[in-house]
């Protein structure tokens, strides 16, 4: 059994997330990940009622500026990996230049195949499923004093 009979079992793409949420300061550590799970599909294989489970097993992220990075896990907030806002994780991208950028996560899913009762049985080959694709918006941040805040003052700088 390979990839290519599993045509009525499609894997679909987890969803993506970064943190801040659409936007970046060039420089700065942006964070990426992806909320992966196991899925299980139902249907007919070679003519017979069977299930299908795709398990994620890689992920490969496309920061949409020539750079990209593969990593065996799909990384989570970090707030969750106990890590200060900006901070470096594995998969995590620092844009180096302004502008907007679109990043594509595409998984790589093992597939297991069953038939009625019978144990779970590998398929030959590894299934690829891209994320839809999302913009990331890079700033060139700066520090500007003013003599008061937006809220006395709400015609001054940067209000």
């Amino acid at each position: 059994m390979s990839v290519s009979d599993l045509q009525n079992f499609p894997a679909y793409a987890a969803p993506t997330n970064m943190e801040p949420n659409g936007w970046t300061i060039v420089g700065l550590p942006t964070n990426f990940w992806a909320d992966p799970s196991a899925q299980i599909q139902e249907g007919l294989l070679l003519g017979q009622p069977a299930h299908v489970m795709f398990t994620p097993i890689g992920y490969h992220w496309d920061y949409g500026d020539s750079n990209t990075t593969s990593t065996p896990t799909s990384g989570s907030n970090w707030k969750n990996l106990n890590l200060a806002e900006f901070s470096n994780t594995t998969t995590s991208h620092t844009y180096a230049t302004k502008g907007t950028y679109t990043v594509v996560l595409t998984i790589d899913y093992r597939a297991d195949y069953s038939f009625g009762d019978q144990g779970w049985r590998p398929v030959e080959g590894i299934v690829t499923v891209p994320s839809a694709p999302f913009t990331v918006m890079a700033a060139k941040e700066s520090t500007v004093l003013v003599a008061q805040d937006c809220n006395t003052n709400p015609r001054g700088p940067g209000c």
